[in-house]
């Protein structure tokens, strides 16, 4: 880690891209930092001086950052192509620019291509943005504001070339809400910070809890995509929800369950499972397991007549 006496930069703050988790526990807050010259790099706030500084990152806030930390990124989940990351310590002060503040953008993206996403599918590498038109959207009670279960959209992001893009929780929840406020032609999107996975030969884009989409048509990234596809008229796109197509509900077996997924020809085949099973045995030499605690996840460990984990304790 390198430091120096009394580093400052100038800085607009860009959206928290996420709040990273270990074993369930909140680690900190990440978030994307710009300056004048169009540079972006991304900082971190440790859990312990979250709440020190949450309310002086305003997004779109000029601030000036002075006695910070700088350390190299770590090589996994990538969020800029910066080299180094600007870590806030105790003494690391945050000053809103109130007057002569200089002229920041407000966003930068790290956009990847086909072929890139391809090469970047199961790394880890990084978590990159991507452009493309909404082609259909699928899943369960899509007019539900407020549900957070996975939305399947499928996007064209090279002329004949479509994804599947799988969108959970938080931003699961705000497409919905995206659906629901609704001009359904606005069908060209900027989606950020998406995790690429290849499964079954075909590429799919998960979203991360950083995940934000963008339709501004005046974003040169949206404007390129455009350009790339031919200027045809927007056309609005096809929602299913799954919801609403459910007729009856029937029990299954997983032999069946195996089958129905099998001989399906969709790739965005859905249905809806409620599995219940009973445990009969648990085989110790197949494999590593341990008894959990739903809260932090930690192993509880069995001391006396107590079960614990960290400050958790359990009277058995």
């Amino acid at each position: 880690m390198a430091s120096s006496p009394t580093p400052v930069v100038n800085a607009a703050a860009a959206p928290a891209v996420g709040n990273p988790t270990k074993n369930g526990e909140f680690m900190g807050i990440t978030i994307l930092l710009l300056d004048e010259l169009d540079s972006v790099i991304h900082g971190f706030i440790p859990a312990n001086r979250a709440n020190h500084y949450r309310s002086s990152l305003r997004t779109g806030s000029i601030v000036r950052l002075d006695r910070f930390d700088v350390a190299r990124v770590g090589h996994t989940y990538k969020i800029t192509e910066h080299q180094y990351v600007i870590r806030f310590i105790p003494s690391t002060r945050v000053v809103e620019v109130q007057t002569d503040a200089p002229v920041i953008k407000m966003d930068k993206f790290m956009v990847r291509r086909y072929e890139q996403l391809q090469v970047l599918a199961n790394t880890s590498l990084e978590l990159p943005d991507v452009v493309g038109e909404i082609k259909s959207v699928q899943g369960s009670d899509l007019k539900n504001q407020t549900a957070r279960s996975r939305v399947v959209v499928r996007l064209l992001i090279e002329p004949n070339m479509t994804v599947f893009m799988s969108l959970w929780d938080e931003a699961a929840s705000a497409f919905r809400g995206l659906l629901k406020a609704g001009d359904k032609s606005q069908s060209v999107m900027l989606v950020t910070t998406v995790n690429p996975k290849l499964f079954g030969g075909n590429l799919y884009l998960n979203s991360t809890q950083g995940t934000r989409f963008f339709f501004d048509t005046s974003i040169s990234e949206i404007a390129e995509f455009v350009s790339s596809i031919g200027a045809t008229p927007p056309q609005d796109y096809t929602c299913v929800d799954t919801l609403e197509r459910v007729k009856k509900k029937e029990l299954v077996s997983i032999g069946d369950l195996n089958t129905f997924i099998s001989n399906s020809n969709e790739q965005t085949q859905e249905a809806d499972f409620l599995c219940k099973a009973q445990i009969i045995g648990v085989i110790q030499e197949n494999g590593w397991f341990f008894v959990s605690c739903t809260g932090c996840h930690k192993n509880w460990k069995n001391v006396g007549r107590h079960w614990t984990a960290a400050d958790v304790q359990l009277l058995t």
